[in-house]
């Protein structure tokens, strides 16, 4: 039976409409509402934190300004939450403001949790560490008041202020889309300390191949597909992984070539990857063969033969 994942319970403050809640008016008169902000982030923080393996509950769905008691009792399970079970942490993003004009004088970011829950504060420690290393803003510290969604929720609770929309220059980065997935991914990396875990990076984009040069699919046996490349009919393998599964225990990497035993192999360097030809291997007698599944025009696969299992 799979080990049941950690459930986070998040909310973005505020409905989108909810009066009062946005910046003053910038000279065109434009403003950001601040629940663009609030769930700008929490989309980011809910994709981060599912690929960290947690379970998301998002208590306040929809543009609507759900009632808060209906935010902690979903997180709760008082009302079922579809978990079946209240969740192990709860956190509400905001905005902060001091007032309704501009104010450069407030600035920074500060987290609320409930007083004397020792909990709650490791949590607000935790997220506040990150936020305050991977963004720019002001560290206001942790604070407690006395706010429903950290009095009323059953678990470690807190709740995030991520910079003042009344400040000209904070509320320029509250609407820019990098401010906002900085915040997110430091938020998850907070929660994933707080629980222990080592946080998932990122898997970056592959590079471009080169013109002319084809990823396919190289099949050894029973082991997993490693990434090869197809260049004007021939299939390359990745050499490392190709020549360990296969045993090969003779070669080496010098002057941008590989050797096997005392043989140099025609090798190219891919995006950081060294290849060599799968007919080298043929040619040399550690494989018995290589057959393209199912024609070298078409292939989506090459099976290698190792010499011994024919």
């Amino acid at each position: 039976m799979n080990e049941q994942k950690i459930l986070i319970a998040d909310d973005d403050g505020h409905g989108i409409d909810t009066a009062g809640k946005r910046t003053p008016l910038f000279p065109d008169g434009t403003y950001m509402k601040e629940n663009e902000f609030n769930r700008a982030v929490i989309d980011k923080l809910n994709v981060h934190l599912k690929r960290n393996n947690f379970d998301v509950l998002h208590v306040s769905a929809g543009d609507t300004d759900v009632p808060l008691k209906t935010r902690t009792d979903l997180a709760n399970n008082t009302i079922p939450n579809g978990f079946g079970r209240p969740a192990d942490a709860f956190l509400s993003v905001h905005a902060n403001a001091a007032g309704n004009v501009w104010n450069s004088k407030v600035k920074g970011i500060e987290i609320f949790y409930r007083a004397g829950y020792k909990e709650g504060k490791k949590l607000a420690q935790d997220v506040q560490e990150y936020l305050v290393k991977g963004t720019p803003l002001f560290n206001r510290g942790l604070k407690t008041n006395n706010l429903h969604v950290t009095r009323e929720a059953k678990m470690p609770a807190i709740l995030i202020e991520g910079g003042f929309m009344d400040n000209p220059d904070e509320a320029k980065l509250l609407m820019s889309d990098a401010y906002r997935e900085e915040c997110a991914e430091e938020i998850a990396r907070g929660i994933c300390q707080y629980f222990g875990r080592t946080y998932i990076e990122v898997t970056p984009p592959a590079p471009p191949l080169p013109v002319g040069v084809n990823p396919v699919s190289i099949v050894i046996g029973s082991n997993d597909p490693y990434s090869g490349l197809l260049i004007n009919g021939s299939s390359w393998v990745p050499a490392k992984e190709v020549l360990t599964v296969l045993g090969v225990k003779t070669w080496m990497f010098q002057k941008k070539s590989i050797y096997i035993g005392e043989s140099s192999v025609e090798t190219k360097i891919i995006n950081n990857t060294s290849y060599i030809k799968s007919v080298d291997l043929v040619s040399l007698g550690i494989l018995k063969g290589v057959f393209f599944d199912p024609d070298v025009v078409n292939t989506k696969r090459v099976l290698l033969f190792p010499k011994e299992a024919v």
